[in-house]
This record gives C-alpha cells, sequence and structure tokens, in this order.
C-alpha cells in the first residue's frame, strides 16, 4: 500500500513532547514495515500554515491509507481509508477564559468532529483516551483501538548544570492543565516542614499562566527555594532525573504522559495523578496523588523524602513498569489495525 503520514503537529524546530511522540511513531512504523510504501507530510514539507485549511490540495488524493497522527482531516480530502491517533482533548476539558479562546475552540470541535467521522479506524494512546474519544464526540467504541505509547529514552551523555543536593523536578510546557501551580503550593506545604529541598520547573517560558508562577512563588514564601530552568536539552534532562528526588507530575489532563516513562526509565521516583491516563500509565509504580489537592501532593514529597526505602522500592518497580512500553511495541499494534482494515 502507499501509505500517507501527517505528522501535524512534529515540526522540526525543538518538537515538545507531543510532537516528539508523534515523530518516534511515525519513525518505528516506518523502520518495522517493508511492505509499504510511506509518504511524509508535515506542514514545512508543504509549505502550508494550517493543515486543514490548505493540506488537501498539498497532498496525493489517491493513496491507499491516510494515517493523521493529530486527529485532523484536510479539508476537502475524503480519504477512502484513515486512521486517525488520538491523544487528549484537553481543551473540552477546560473552560474558555476568553471569548476568542472558546471560539476557537468551538471550531476546533467541529474540526475533530468532522474528522473522527471519516476515520475508518482510530488508535487512542490510553483507555482514557478513548473514553474521552466516546464521552466527547459519540464515537462507537468498537472503531477505537487503544495502541500504548512507547517512551523517548535519554539515553545520551548527561550534561552536567547547576542543581542542588536535593531536589524535585518537573519537566513539561508550562501549561494550566499541567498543574504546575499546583506543584508550587504543594511544595510551599512541605518547605513549612522541609528545609533541605528545592524544586526545580523546567519547561518553555512566556505566556500568561507561565509568568504567575514566579509571582505565586513569592507570594507563598518559597521563591528562593523554587528555580525556573527554562527549557533544557536532552542531556541536561538526562542528568536532572538522575540527580533528582523524585518527578512531580501532577496534571489535570493527560492522554498518556511520557515524562512519567522516562524518569521511571531513568530510575526516577514518580509522583503522579491519582486519575486518568497518567494513574494508567503509572501503574502500581508511582506514588498517587489528587492533583487538585495540593497537601496530598506535599504527602507524597514528605514520604519521597524520608523513606529511603520506598525510594528504591519505586525505583524498581519504574524500571520494570517501563519495560513494558516501547515504540517497537506500538508498531507492531499499529501494523496490526491497518493489516485488518
Amino acid at each position: 500500500m502507499n501509505i500517507g503520514l501527517l505528522l501535524d503537529p512534529y515540526g522540526e524546530k525543538s518538537p515538545g513532547g507531543l510532537g516528539r511522540a508523534i515523530f518516534e511513531m511515525a519513525r518505528a512504523l516506518q523502520a518495522a514495515d517493508s511492505k509499504n510504501t510511506y509518504i511524509v507530510y508535515t506542514k514545512k514539507t508543504m509549505g502550508v500554515t494550517s493543515l486543514f485549511l490548505q493540506g488537501a490540495r498539498k497532498m496525493d488524493r489517491n493513496l491507499d491509507l491516510y494515517i493523521f497522527f493529530n486527529p485532523i482531516v484536510p479539508l476537502f480530502l475524503f480519504p477512502k481509508r484513515a486512521i486517525m491517533v488520538v491523544h487528549d482533548f484537553a481543551y473540552l476539558e477546560l473552560p474558555g477564559r476568553s471569548l476568542l479562546q472558546k471560539i476557537n475552540r468551538a471550531a476546533l470541535y467541529c474540526a475533530h468532529a468532522l474528522s473522527l467521522r471519516k476515520a475508518t479506524k482510530i488508535i487512542a494512546v490510553s483507555h482514557t483516551a478513548k473514553e474521552s474519544t466516546i464521552r466527547h464526540f459519540g464515537t462507537n467504541p468498537d472503531k477505537i483501538n487503544v495502541v500504548y505509547n512507547g517512551f523517548i529514552s535519554l539515553d545520551g551523555a548527561p550534561e552536567p548544570m547547576p542543581a542542588p543536593d536535593n531536589f524535585f523536578l518537573f519537566a513539561g510546557v508550562l501549561k494550566e492543565r499541567k498543574n504546575v501551580a499546583g506543584i508550587i503550593r504543594a511544595f510551599a506545604l512541605f518547605a513549612k516542614t522541609n528545609s533541605s529541598h528545592e524544586l526545580l520547573i523546567v519547561g518553555k517560558q512566556g505566556g500568561v499562566y507561565a509568568d504567575s508562577l514566579a509571582t505565586l512563588a513569592r507570594e507563598l514564601g518559597v521563591e528562593s527555594r523554587i528555580r525556573f530552568l527554562g527549557y533544557v536539552s536532552d542531556g541536561q534532562l538526562a542528568y536532572l532525573y538522575n540527580k533528582a528526588q523524585a518527578l512531580v507530575f501532577v496534571s489535570f489532563i493527560e492522554g498518556f504522559g511520557m515524562p512519567v516513562l522516562e524518569a521511571m526509565h531513568a530510575g526516577l521516583p514518580v509522583i503522579t495523578s491519582n486519575s486518568g491516563a497518567l494513574a494508567e500509565v503509572a501503574g502500581d509504580a508511582a506514588l498517587l496523588a489528587d492533583p487538585a489537592v495540593p497537601q496530598t501532593i506535599a504527602s507524597a514529597m514528605s514520604r519521597i523524602a524520608s523513606d529511603a526505602s520506598l525510594c528504591a522500592a519505586l525505583k524498581e518497580k519504574g524500571l520494570r513498569r517501563a519495560k513494558q512500553f516501547s515504540w517497537d511495541e506500538n508498531a507492531r499494534q499499529f501494523i496490526e489495525v491497518m493489516s485488518a482494515l
């Protein structure tokens, strides 16, 4: 078959977590499948700013199958067969704060609804993502297969960087749904009875929410113990994973939660959310906390800071858990879905 791969929103310039996951998924699929021919499309290679509005006129309309790694089919493209990959629909879980935001979200919902109806098959990266698709769009459950992501292994040489002796780590995009403010509030509670730890926050800075985090740290009196590191390289992140006491990743909403597995693979204990995809991916290999209740996150921090045997057990469980997820297995299951069409 001739198969088109649409890698939106993967971009060549420092892609974020979702973009990198999409790239790894497409790379593994092509490496595992020698029977089919793949044609890769990105916004850059097509010279477009919007795949939805402009993609149809730039694509071969006669391919046997299209795989959309973001579930939006270009307008006026009517594929004979199409697979949509669903990650999450976070914008439907969080309220819009402005009229423009609400209009944009309504337009995105319409694009997703139309695209999902065109799909021959839908691949969800977790059972949480599958349930979200059914709940928001009324999709037939039989149309959706769950195929877990792998994770991006940071196996290169760690790049040393300044870091304190004892610290908790957050790594991810500084957005409201990542609950970074909740982590800061939890750390402030933890810091009342612990003076030896700091909190390092890794993630691209800028934007109203990101800017508000430093203000929150000042208001809570912990600004001297929280470091906003901004973007770091993979080597630097690997170094921080090796040095940290635990990763704290307690998002309100995730479709998968790759940092959890990255940290586990590095032997780092994890504190994560007690519901949704994060709890699904972590299994019994992490401490779980309620993302809406900072005290539960603070309690988990205290347990990590005071119990070396717990940390050792979490490290062992995490290493085993991470081995259950791989891009090779993702590709194998993906090919099974394609072969059954």
